[in-house]
C-alpha cells in the first residue's frame, strides 16, 4: 500500500502536464480572432476643401476637392508599409520617398500602386467609415 499514493500522485501530475500542454497547444493553432472592422463618422464640414483631414489612430485621411468629391485614403505606403504624412501637395512616405497626390495616385516612386481607397458612405453631412 505504501507505493499506492505515489503512483496516483504520479498521474494526477502528468494529467494535470498533459491539461497545460493541450491548452497551449490551443492556443498556438487556433488564430487569433480579428476585430470586426471600425466604423468611424466624420463630419463634411470638418473636411478641408482641396485638402485632408487625417484620423491618425485609424490610419485614414479623408480628402475632398473643390467639386466636393471625398476620397478615403488608407495611410500605409503601397512600396513597403510605411505610414506616409500628409503634405500641402498631397502625402509622403518618410521612409523611401515616395509621393501620392491629394487622391492617393502615385506622383514618385518607388511606390507603384496609388494608396488604397477605403469604403465610405455619405448621410446628410455626415460620411460614414469603415476602417
Amino acid at each position: 500500500m505504501a507505493g499506492h499514493p505515489r503512483s496516483r500522485r504520479s498521474f494526477l501530475r502528468s494529467l494535470s502536464l498533459a491539461a497545460l500542454g493541450g491548452v497551449a497547444l490551443w492556443r498556438f493553432l487556433t488564430p487569433e480572432r480579428v476585430p470586426d472592422a471600425q466604423r468611424v463618422t466624420v463630419s463634411l464640414a470638418d473636411v478641408p476643401v482641396d485638402g485632408a483631414l487625417v484620423l491618425p489612430e485609424q490610419g485614414i485621411a479623408v480628402t475632398r476637392s473643390s467639386a466636393d468629391e471625398v476620397e478615403v485614403l488608407s495611410l500605409v505606403c503601397t512600396h513597403l508599409g510605411c505610414r506616409v504624412v500628409a503634405t500641402e501637395d498631397g502625402f509622403a512616405c518618410p521612409c523611401h520617398g515616395s509621393a501620392f497626390d491629394r487622391r492617393g495616385r502615385v506622383v514618385r516612386g518607388p511606390a507603384t500602386a496609388p494608396l488604397a481607397r477605403l469604403p465610405w458612405a455619405r448621410r446628410g453631412g455626415v460620411l460614414r467609415l469603415r476602417v
